[in-house]
């Protein structure tokens, strides 16, 4: 197939008239169309030259980031499930109304959902800065409440090291403002995803709920919520707390439903299990970029808490991979870090679960 000839002779106005409609906007050229966008519904971001050298070309601002694309890749857009010779012989045909029934004709297309990614630019550089500082932070005076609150919660400092938690003051760091309390950096592959914010208890801060003050990590006088955390702006927070673990060859994971859950968790069994997090009940990983960490494991045990959030999460978890398991909790603690600090070991507990499972013998 001679792929030159075919692009200049197939009339792209034609093969894009059945999805948009656009209007003439420049005469040189040749001539250059402009409209929606058939793909994201962009208003005006979609350009069309008909007949430039090398036959017709297009561009989304959005969907091909402002790059020209010749008439196949207009194509292989409209049949993204098409091997590359079929979508040809289909462009050869001349109409791609012969492909498509009444139902979806002049529809907009909807577009592949971009894989999910970590911030990008100044946030990235910015999120490092603040990382840096409130790590050192964490050991200056101003931070002393905060390591304390660590400890309390059962957190070695070679945990609190490795993981670089810090503490920040309520400060901004390049454009990026970081309120107060312990930071959480979610990292993988040395790209930060987010930064989780801790509220220490007692600490003043506006409701996220009904906006009046109130002390963090108690309930609000005014509407009863609990506010224990905060984010930052431009987190990309539906990502794996603890992802790296997974690629150091693990066999199977052990999801739990939070980063202080996680952490404790950790310290006992990273000999044993891989220990990851979702970060919260509301987060719905994007399978295209996670998919990859999580398909090698033989096995995903699940441990989340026995309330409707956990039972929001086991279900994003199982729905993300279907080699979840459930394992129950130790009876009578509300989560995790609450049993290693009643005094429990997750090794024999996490151990019986595995022999039930099958998944471990008795040697």
């Amino acid at each position: 197939m001679d792929l030159d000839t075919l692009k200049e002779h197939i009339d792209l106005l034609a093969l894009v008239a059945p999805f948009t409609t656009l209007k003439r906007v420049a005469a040189s050229g040749g001539g250059e169309w402009a409209g929606p966008c058939p793909f994201c519904g962009g208003r005006d971001r979609f350009r069309v030259q008909p007949h430039a050298p090398q036959g017709g070309r297009w561009l989304c601002r959005y969907c091909t980031g402002g790059k020209w694309q010749d008439v196949i890749a207009f194509g292989q857009r409209l049949w993204p499930a098409v091997p590359f010779l079929q979508v040809c012989e289909r462009l050869v045909g001349g109409s791609v109304e012969a492909y498509l029934d009444e139902a979806h004709r002049g529809k907009r297309i909807s577009p592949p959902t971009p894989a999910y990614t970590p911030p990008q630019g100044d946030w990235q550089s910015d999120a490092r800065l603040a990382i840096e500082i409130c790590e050192q932070n964490l050991s200056a005076a101003d931070g002393e409440a905060a390591l304390n609150y660590l400890a309390g919660r059962g957190l070695q400092p070679d945990t609190i090291s490795y993981w670089r938690l810090g503490y920040s003051p309520g400060a901004r760091f390049g454009q990026l403002w970081v309120p107060r309390g312990v930071v959480i950096p979610c990292i993988v592959q040395k790209e930060v995803w987010y930064l989780k914010i801790l509220l220490l208890p007692d600490d003043p801060v506006r409701c996220q709920d009904c906006r009046q003050q109130t002390p963090a990590r108690r309930p609000c006088p005014q509407c009863g919520a609990v506010n224990k955390y905060r984010g930052v702006r431009g987190n990309r927070p539906a990502a794996i707390f603890g992802a790296d673990e997974l690629l150091a060859g693990a066999w199977g994971a052990l999801f739990v439903e939070g980063e202080m859950d996680m952490l404790v968790a950790w310290q006992e069994l990273q000999d044993v299990i891989a220990v990851c997090t979702l970060g919260s009940a509301a987060n719905r990983p994007d399978l295209a970029t996670w998919g990859p960490y999580l398909l090698p494991l033989q096995v995903i045990l699940a441990a989340y808490d026995a309330d409707e959030a956990g039972e929001r999460g086991l279900q994003a978890l199982q729905a993300l991979a279907e080699k979840v398991r459930v394992v129950p909790l130790p009876p009578g603690v509300k989560d995790l870090n609450d049993y290693v600090l009643q005094g429990g070991e997750l090794w024999p507990w996490l151990k019986e679960a595995l022999l039930r499972l099958e998944l471990v013998s008795e040697e």
